[in-house]
């Protein structure tokens, strides 16, 4: 089970490093801590992990075409809209696509 914060890096790491810095370009650099912290404990995806997220972010309005911008929208979605942040400092952790 992973929480939003873990699914964000999954997910970035998923959609490669190109694609994955231009997002992270825009974000601001406690996102960006909160998001290294958690590459750092990645050890192995499975493909059943991956492919769960990929459905997830989907589910949240996700599109392979999507600019980064349009893209950092959809991952903030799994903080309500704001910041990507650590589970400390953001109760809707946990939320309703914790799975």
């Amino acid at each position: 089970m992973l929480n939003p914060l873990q699914k964000v890096a999954v997910f970035l790491f998923m959609i490669g490093l190109e694609k994955g810095r231009k997002i992270m370009d825009l974000m601001d650099s406690a996102e960006i801590k909160n998001i290294f912290s958690e590459f750092g404990k990645l050890a192995e995806v499975s493909p059943n992990v991956q492919e769960r997220v990929w459905y997830e972010f989907a589910q949240l309005g996700y599109e392979a075409k999507m600019n980064p911008a349009e893209t950092l929208y959809v991952l903030r979605q799994l903080f309500n809209g704001g910041k990507i942040s650590d589970k400390e400092k953001n109760p809707y952790h946990k939320n309703r696509f914790s799975r």
